[in-house]
């Protein structure tokens, strides 16, 4: 998208409206830090297809957190579980 993050993020809200046409149990949550001033802060979204197979992923969950130094500093989160076909099932990375 061309423009500022500014303008790209006031487009989210159209853009999962308009992914929810295409598939009706998507899923989606636009964070704020107020209701007054309305800045971004984070947003969840999730398919229709993934939601459904949650209930069929076994009862293990690997939570891995990674901590990046150096020029690019931060620190990347993963969670993962195994599918009925013994399959990486990713449910959440940041």
């Amino acid at each position: 998208i061309r423009g500022s993050f500014e303008h790209a993020y006031q487009l989210l809200t159209s853009y999962f409206a308009k992914v929810r046409l295409v598939d009706p149990d998507f899923v989606f949550d636009i964070q704020t830090t107020s209701c007054k001033d309305k800045k971004f802060t984070r947003c969840f979204w999730c398919f229709g297809p993934p939601k459904k197979t949650y209930k069929l992923l076994r009862p293990v969950v690997v939570i891995d957190i990674t901590f990046f130094k150096g020029r690019y500093r931060g620190t990347l989160l993963t969670v993962i579980a195994i599918d009925p076909s013994s399959h990486i099932f990713y449910l959440h990375f940041r």
